[in-house]
């Protein structure tokens, strides 16, 4: 399934995120005039419009993006590896969305590849998915690095949060590790927790998806 109608609601949020300023340690994958951005934006307009059709049961909500998931593709935990060929199974990704990197295969993503495998695995549809913060953040300097979100970046995501929530309003809510929990709290959301997968996680992230997809 491969959807690229227009809908105001999107449309506003991806050209607001798209004005959002950067830094020297924090990295705007939507910002105009930044090579791949045309294409980041058309990949998270196909991504979500695809999702508004689907009206997926679950939304999973991540920290932020990293330099070889998101921050090359445009579309939250998902790395060109997986989103090139896309799911199959699912109609999801693959023919119209682009890579941004010069890598013939794409570039691969660790926590990117942990959920993907988990869902094919356990999930009977994709989730929508998330970050709490919508750019990258890195160490100063080096964007082909990732590093925690300062609470302001935090603070500053919750607008976006709010808004996905609100387009998937029917969807479970996913927390997936501490900095989404908090965003969460904040905005007086329940949602179901998981660990993050990332140092070690993995094991504890997977048995928790699995629980809530294995009924």
């Amino acid at each position: 399934m491969s959807t690229h109608s227009s809908v105001p609601a999107v449309d506003d949020l991806i050209a607001n995120l798209a004005a959002l300023p950067g830094s020297d340690s924090l990295f705007n994958p939507y910002r105009d005039a930044l090579p791949g951005a045309v294409a980041r934006r058309d990949n998270l307009l196909r991504y979500l419009s695809d999702m508004l059709v689907r009206q997926p049961t679950h939304l999973m909500l991540f920290e932020a993006p990293g330099y070889c998931g998101c921050a090359l593709t445009g579309i939250p935990v998902t790395s060109e590896r997986i989103m090139l060929p896309g799911i199959p199974e699912w109609g999801l990704f693959g023919e119209g969305y682009r890579a941004t990197s010069d890598h013939p295969d794409g570039v691969s993503e660790h926590t990117a590849t942990i959920l993907w495998d988990a869902l094919r695995a356990y999930a009977d549809q994709p989730p929508l998915i998330w970050n709490t913060v919508p750019l990258h953040p890195h160490k100063p300097g080096n964007s082909q690095s990732n590093r925690p979100p300062l609470s302001a970046e935090q603070q500053m995501g919750l607008s976006y949060v709010e808004e996905i929530i609100s387009l998937f309003a029917s969807a479970t809510i996913l927390a997936v590790g501490r900095t989404a929990q908090r965003a969460l709290e904040a905005l007086g959301k329940p949602a179901i927790s998981l660990r993050h997968p990332s140092q070690g996680g993995k094991p504890d992230f997977v048995r928790g998806l699995r629980e809530v997809y294995v009924r």
